[in-house]
This record gives structure tokens, sequence and C-alpha cells, in this order.
């Protein structure tokens, strides 16, 4: 965090407190809530055009498009939001830890995996759509699919694919 985010809500909460310490001593009526939500969409819009939307985290696709490929020191979580873009799980290796986690929330995106490498995806959406490459899709709630060459017990590579109003299409 950055020292002028740090003096805006530094202040923000000031501001708030003391609102909530004097509103009911002081007979004139302010709309606080209104001049802080206000200040809030500010706040943001200014941090947008002087940083720009793009997460600082290299497995988080924010407001663009691009390709994610899969690496063992990036982390396990690769989210697209309010973004386009594929998630190249293909050189990812199947060992008995190996847990990613796959999300897309008001986007759409391509899952890679390789067929010929045992993996389990548990496919999950909530109001969107996940599609596995044998035609079974989830629009609401839960599903499985599994390449091949899974085999229950085994290693295998392991992944959790969420759509939260968005699409993610799973492509060998």
């Amino acid at each position: 965090m950055s020292l002028i985010d740090g003096v805006f809500w530094g202040a923000l909460l000031i501001v708030l407190g003391v609102w909530f310490l004097v509103r009911r001593y002081v007979p004139v009526h302010i709309p606080v809530i209104r001049i802080i939500i206000a200040a809030l969409f500010v706040y943001v819009g200014i941090r947008v055009l002087v940083r720009g939307p793009v997460s600082r985290d290299r497995n988080t696709v924010v407001f663009s498009e691009s390709t994610v490929q899969y690496s063992p020191d990036r982390g396990r979580d690769y989210n697209l939001v309010f973004s386009s873009g594929t998630i190249d799980l293909s050189d990812a290796s199947a060992t008995t830890d190996s847990r990613l986690q796959v999300n897309v929330v008001f986007g759409s995106g391509v899952l890679r995996i390789d067929p010929g490498k045992p993996v389990r995806v548990d496919m999950s959406s909530a109001f969107g759509d996940v599609e596995a490459p044998n035609g079974r899709s989830v629009a609401f709630g839960d599903t499985v699919y599994t390449t091949p060459g899974y085999k229950e017990g085994a290693p295998a590579l392991h992944v959790h694919a969420t759509a939260v109003f968005g699409r993610l299409v799973i492509q060998p």
C-alpha cells in the first residue's frame, strides 16, 4: 500500500468515526454516508487513471486480454476478472499434491490442459458456464471432468475451475 492509499483510507476512517460520535449531538443533517461513497468512487477512479486497472499479481488478469502460462513458481491461483484470456496449464506436472485454482469472474476464458496427462477438473459455476471437451458443461452447480489418463488414487493434476457470471472452456 502506498503512502497516498494509507492517507486516503486513514482520513476516510477518521471522518466516519467522528461522524458516528457527533451525529447524535449535532442538529445539522449532513449526508456523510453519501459523501463517503462518492469519495470512494472518486478515489477508485483516480487510482485507475494513475496506476491503470492492471493487477500486480502475475496470475491475475483484470480489464484486459492475456495468456497466462503455468510455471511452478507462479503459485496455484489463476484468475480472469472482467477479462478474456487463456490459462495454459499444459506444462503442469501431475504429482500427488498438484492442486490449482482457475477462476473466471465477469469474463471469458480458455483453460488449456494436456489430455495425455492425468487431470481431474472439478468444474463449478454460478450464473456462468464451464464447458469440458467431452461435451459436459455446468451452468449452475458442480460436475467433474477427467482426462483419459486419469486414474482414481494415482498422482494427477487437480484443477478447480470456477466461472461466476462468466464462461470457461476447457480445451486439450
